[in-house]
């Protein structure tokens, strides 16, 4: 069995969040990403074609809502969108993550 080498690039964090996101036609949608990193995020979502552009709103834990603009690299069939962003939109997610890491343990 052979090996596949690592191609990313980003580290990815495994991080539950609702979006809400909208393709070429304006239809609201909703999901939920599976992980996120400073490059793009894999969602739990209605499957698109690649090269679909979306604008997808995600909803940090600290309760703001950030609106990135990404394209779907890939889809499945069973549901998952792997979304790369575009421009310099990685500092948001980022901050996406690092408002979940500030935030208290749930209690009992």
């Amino acid at each position: 069995m052979s090996e596949t080498p690592e191609r990313r690039h980003a580290k990815r964090i495994v991080i539950r969040l609702p979006v809400v996101y909208r393709g070429p036609d304006g239809t609201v949608k909703h999901g939920t990403t599976e992980n996120v990193s400073g490059r793009g995020m894999l969602l739990v979502a209605q499957a698109l074609p690649a090269g679909t552009r979306l604008r997808v709103a995600v909803t940090g834990p600290d309760g703001k809502e950030r609106e990135l603009v990404g394209e779907v690299v890939r889809s499945t069939p069973e549901g998952q969108i792997a979304v790369s962003i575009t421009g310099d939109q990685g500092a948001d997610l980022i901050a996406i993550v690092e408002a979940q890491s500030e935030q208290p343990p749930p209690a009992d």
